[in-house]
């Protein structure tokens, strides 16, 4: 059984930001990044620990959705080859977590570890500090995986038809790669695919400092190689943490505050940083994969988003949204129109995820948001498009909740 965790955060506002909830990410990237809540989900779920354990399950790669999944794992390594696992549980300190950059030090093993994402690709920064060779291992739960050279690529399941898929490569080149299974690894596979699928990279005993980048994506191998291409260049964290708190900055800037006080000022910022949590975007390269029809389509210019669990976000979050980020907000409810339309029963959905809608809750929330939106002026969406999907998912889908069956008997009943 998996038992959630969340991290209170902080946030001085524009110019100072502190702790961050959740995963590392930017405003409205295509996925989260990992930090020590989703590291610690991570080794609940692997290894049923309680969630107040004071180990990390290796460093993850993605968090595929709000609070509930992350794929691939990282696991640096130094020490006898006897030693390597899938997963390593690491004890840790000096832990520093900023929305932009994740800093931690796993103590047993004496690696100094820097993180820094960008939109859809992040670099990881590794320090071997003891003696020995230094090893990495990927890790997918359920995939595939390849080493070529420097590089690893593959893919993971998220459910049952939605694959993430991972582009990484180091800045030496492994003097050896293989299969890790079973406790050992065999040197002459270059590629696994099932469960616990691990690629194990030896950089030898004079390798003291490594750098990792990778991008992901939700549409291919190749794709997740342009995106890491497209947004980092080398593998230097402080430069791409450095542009990531300026985005921050600017997201956070969009409301300047008067008056208060710090502590006033640091709720409402770190307030306003949660509310960039959700959607996250698709759109790749002017394309998107969409759980909702199981296909990969062109975004026509404008961005595909989605895992936005309405029932949390209708009241305050999209009508903030509205104020200080309209089109934004457009792309949005769009989006919504396009799930509808994919999900081929013109339904509105309620809790769209990266894996489709799940569903949840009672009623549909986003009709709520579709009214406020065009009532204070937002016209970037089809109304009767809209009016459509609003009206055939509150009358044709069932009342139930945590269901997506067509209205039966017992909401009839309920209606008469």
């Amino acid at each position: 059984m998996c038992r959630w965790r969340r991290d209170f955060s902080f946030c001085d506002g524009p110019g100072g930001l502190r702790e961050s909830l959740y995963g590392k990410h930017q405003p409205f990237i295509g996925a989260y990044f990992p930090d020590r809540a989703f590291a610690e989900q991570y080794a609940t779920c692997i290894s049923g620990a309680d969630f107040t354990g004071d180990r990390l399950g290796g460093l993850p790669i993605i968090v595929t959705n709000h609070r509930e999944r992350s794929a691939f794992n990282l696991c640096p390594y130094q020490g006898d080859e006897s030693g390597l696992r899938p997963v390593i549980a690491y004890s840790y300190d000096r832990e520093k977590i900023l929305p932009y950059r994740y800093q931690v030090y796993l103590d047993n093993e004496e690696i100094d570890v820097d993180f820094a994402p960008s939109h859809q690709s992040a670099v990881y920064s590794l320090t071997f500090e003891k003696e020995g060779p230094a090893y990495l291992v990927f890790n997918s739960r359920n995939g595939q995986l390849q080493v070529n050279g420097n590089s690893v690529s593959g893919y993971q399941y998220i459910d049952k038809k939605t694959k993430v898929f991972l582009y990484a490569e180091t800045n030496q080149k492994p003097v050896k790669a293989g299969v890790l299974s079973n406790g050992s690894v065999n040197y002459n596979e270059t590629s696994v695919e099932g469960i616990n699928a691990a690629i194990a990279l030896s950089f030898g005993e004079d390798v003291k400092k490594l750098g990792v980048r990778y991008g992901i994506s939700f549409i291919s191998e190749e794709q997740a190689k342009k995106n890491l291409e497209r947004e980092i260049a080398a593998y230097d964290v402080d430069v791409v943490a450095k542009i990531a708190r300026n985005d921050w900055n600017d997201a956070l800037g969009k409301i300047q505050v008067q008056g208060g006080t710090k502590d006033e000022k640091t709720v409402f910022y770190t307030s306003l940083y949660r509310c960039y949590e959700r959607p996250i975007n698709l759109s790749e390269d002017g394309h998107y994969y969409s759980a909702f029809d199981g296909k990969i389509h062109e975004d026509g210019g404008r961005s595909f988003y989605t895992d936005d669990w309405i029932w949390d976000t209708y009241r305050a979050t999209h009508p903030l949204r509205v104020l200080i980020d309209n089109e934004r907000e457009n792309d949005i409810i769009n989006s919504y129109l396009l799930m509808a339309e994919q999900m081929g029963t013109d339904w509105m959905p309620t809790f769209p995820e990266v894996t489709g809608d799940t569903r949840r809750m009672n009623s549909n929330h986003a009709v709520a948001t579709v009214i406020d939106a065009y009532r204070k002026g937002l016209r970037g969406f089809e109304l009767e498009k809209a009016y459509i999907a609003c009206k055939k998912g509150i009358e044709e889908k069932t009342l139930i909740p945590w269901s997506a069956a067509p209205a039966g008997w017992l909401d009839d009943f309920y209606k008469e």
